[in-house]
């Protein structure tokens, strides 16, 4: 029997069974798709480029978890390009006009002294994308205890230990389970027996997934045009017939790129499905001229992963807002349940960061040291 068995391999997961096999703990990860990372996705661009679709950047004034880890992996970072300016395409008819952003009030304006690192607050990405945290984690884990193509359908409490059943058939028990997911996924998607407390499942219900409506897009070029043009690649369109709603550069070593999010709401993308490399070539086209040559184009609909997007997600489309805006639900979410033999992990359950990575990362130490002082008690 495992001592502890984790569901969900994105970061919050893999950090936890880190600090797990350190602790020579008996563990096992389990995660449904094919791949570890959950919201963390980054492919290779035509020219060779790390492009992020999910998660992108940290913040190392604001997130020291991250920023820490990061250090000691010694994973080299890039500062995300930001001169206190962007294009701004509010009519399609006309060209984009030149505008600072005011920190202040999150507002493009006109006549302000332009602020470098005002729009991105002094982001960095990874320089070989975001993956290349995953697969740093991941390589300090012994391969046998990671499960792929796992996906948890129901847990059962047997009152001294819990069992975990797969949709495969297979069936194993562990002494104590932590869902590294999404809270809302986990109550979606596993069939829990007992039922977990009314007022946790509130919570649980309550708690908007963080990126689950979202959709990003990164297109590789051939060089860096905006650069060339005074541009640092940072781009608003407002208009009503706008693909992408934010641009920014996702430029790196191996080669130019620019990345965006999809503003496209998530019950209309399907239509535009096969038009969607050609409307966002025209888009950038409109803001940067159509000698930018893109190569290739990319893009992640997570509102049609359902490992990522639950229903309450894809029923508010983004309306939901962030999760740390439902910081009363989260001593619900951190709470031991079965009488600590299962605990809800995952970015949306911890109290600073969020939502993103850092939240992630402070989940499992969290969770961490829950477990240690649980199996202190009762080993």
């Amino acid at each position: 029997m495992l001592d502890v068995a984790i569901v969900g391999g994105g970061v919050c997961g893999l950090a936890l069974a880190s600090s797990l096999q350190a602790r020579r703990v008996d563990w096992a990860l389990f995660e449904g798709r094919g791949r570890l990372g959950g919201r963390v996705l980054t492919v290779t661009g035509e020219n060779g480029a790390p492009l992020d679709l999910g998660a992108t950047w940290f913040w190392p004034a604001t997130q020291p978890v991250i920023t820490q880890l990061v250090a000691d992996l010694a994973l080299p970072t890039l500062a995300q390009p930001d001169d206190g300016q962007l294009l701004v395409l509010d009519d399609a008819a006309r060209p984009p006009q030149a505008r600072s952003f005011d920190a202040a009030t999150g507002q493009a304006v006109e006549g302000l002294p332009p602020q470098p690192g005002s729009l991105h607050g002094g982001a960095r990405r990874l320089a070989g994308g975001m993956q290349a945290l995953v697969d740093a984690l991941a390589a300090r884990l012994p391969p046998g205890r990671l499960h792929l193509g796992q996906r948890l359908r129901r847990l059962q409490d047997l009152g001294d230990a819990v069992a975990l059943h797969f949709d495969d058939g297979t069936t194993l028990q562990a002494r104590r389970v932590v869902l590294a997911l999404p809270p809302r996924l986990a109550l979606d998607q596993i069939r829990l027996t007992p039922p977990l407390p009314d007022a946790v499942q509130a919570a649980m219900r309550g708690t908007p997934t963080w990126m689950a409506h979202a959709a990003k897009a990164a297109l590789p070029c051939r060089s860096p045009v905006w650069r060339e043009q005074g541009h640092t690649g940072n781009a608003w369109v407002t208009h009503a017939q706008a693909v992408l709603a934010e641009v920014f550069d996702a430029s790196g070593a191996a080669g130019a790129a620019l990345a965006g999010f999809i503003a496209l709401p998530a019950a209309q993308r399907a239509r535009f499905e096969r038009s969607l490399p050609l409307l966002l070539e025209s888009q950038l086209a409109m803001l940067f001229g159509h000698h930018l040559q893109p190569l290739g184009a990319h893009w992640q609909d997570w509102a049609a992963d359902e490992l990522c997007c639950s229903a309450a997600d894809r029923e508010e489309d983004g309306r939901g807002g962030h999760p740390g805006q439902h910081a009363a639900e989260v001593a619900q979410l951190q709470a031991p349940l079965w009488a600590g033999r299962l605990w809800l992990g995952g970015s949306e359950t911890a109290r600073q960061g969020t939502g993103y990575l850092e939240g992630a990362l402070r989940a499992a130490g969290r969770l961490r040291a829950e477990l240690d002082r649980a199996m202190l008690a009762h080993p």
